[in-house]
């Protein structure tokens, strides 16, 4: 499987979002699903949100630690808690609960729409799935220079942050595998 740039598709929850404002940025990444694999969009947020970075194994204690600071300094800012424990895999999506770091906006049998609004920023995660392909994507509205901050820190790597979350979350799902990013040399 590989990963593909490909623009946000018409007439999904994620497009409609943004087109409602002006935004920072608007990507999605596809990958052309094995035939006859079925895949499930909550299924495909749930496993994405349950690990969702490429962190190695031995320093998610540290990535859970981190999370629990966060709570402590950015609930005061307006920012919602993290869910995500590495001994906890996420519930299956449903609207109004928390999954990851993000609510959950809108479900259907297509769409998972998720998000956030704080005062820095306007932010939506969304994971599709037709027939053949899988696909994720993200929209930002940075509102302050807090929110350009943010978006100046994960600019550079918000691409390949969504093709290896959607590879890594497909690959568990369609053959139970774990992916393993490329090297490089």
């Amino acid at each position: 499987m590989r990963a593909y740039q490909i623009p946000i598709p018409a007439g999904s929850a994620l497009a409609a979002f943004r087109d409602e404002a002006p935004h920072t940025n608007a990507e999605a990444v596809a990958v052309d699903l094995p035939e006859g694999a079925t895949v499930d969009p909550q299924e495909l947020a749930r496993i994405a949100m349950t690990r969702p970075s490429d962190t190695p194994d031995a320093l998610l204690p540290l990535v859970d630690a981190w999370i629990k600071v966060q709570r402590v300094i950015l609930r005061p800012l307006g920012v919602s808690p993290n869910s995500m424990n590495r001994k906890k895999a996420q519930a299956r999506p449903v609207v109004g609960n928390r999954l990851g770091p993000y609510r959950v906006i809108a479900v259907d049998e297509r769409e998972v729409l998720l998000g956030d609004s704080d005062r820095f920023l306007h932010h939506r995660m969304s994971f599709m799935v037709t027939d053949s392909t899988a696909v994720m994507g993200v929209v930002l509205r940075t509102l302050n220079r807090g929110g350009d901050l943010y978006w100046s820190m994960v600019r550079k790597h918000q691409t390949r942050i969504l093709e290896q979350t959607l590879l890594r979350s497909l690959h568990q799902i369609v053959d139970g595998s774990a992916y393993r990013r490329p090297q490089t040399h």
